[in-house]
């Protein structure tokens, strides 16, 4: 079989798609089920028949298999709905920049602090 590159969803999305799918030790069919797709739909995406599917198929397959929050988005070049959220307030930009010179244990920690500020104004 030819894979058409041309309507093919790109391939970091469908290498870590298929990750996923092999770490949580899943038939495609039961991916499918448990974020409410069809098999073929999904059968069809992870052969590069098929090219990227909507953002809430994706958060559907992120949640499905446990991939964290929007790493498939990222594969699949696109910022998932919360960041674009983020993104969109006004100091966004300055956060983002005292971000960047931050190591991954610093940025683990203000991770955590977001996370612990979250809650506070959670619907849940």
């Amino acid at each position: 079989m030819t894979i058409r590159t041309d309507i093919a969803a790109p391939a970091g999305f469908i290498s870590l798609l298929n990750r996923a799918i092999q770490d949580a030790n899943l038939s495609y069919r039961e991916v499918a089920e448990k974020a409410k797709i069809s098999h073929p739909f999904l059968s069809r995406l992870l052969s590069g028949q098929r090219g990227l599917p909507s953002d809430k198929t994706i958060s559907k397959l992120e949640r499905a298999l446990n991939v964290p929050p929007g790493k498939l988005f990222y594969e699949a070049g696109r910022t998932d709905p919360a960041a674009k959220a983020v993104l969109k307030k006004g100091n966004a930009p300055v956060l983002m920049r005292a971000l960047a010179p931050l190591d991954d244990d610093d940025l683990l920690q203000v991770q955590k602090l977001a996370e612990k500020l979250a809650k506070k104004y959670s619907k849940d």
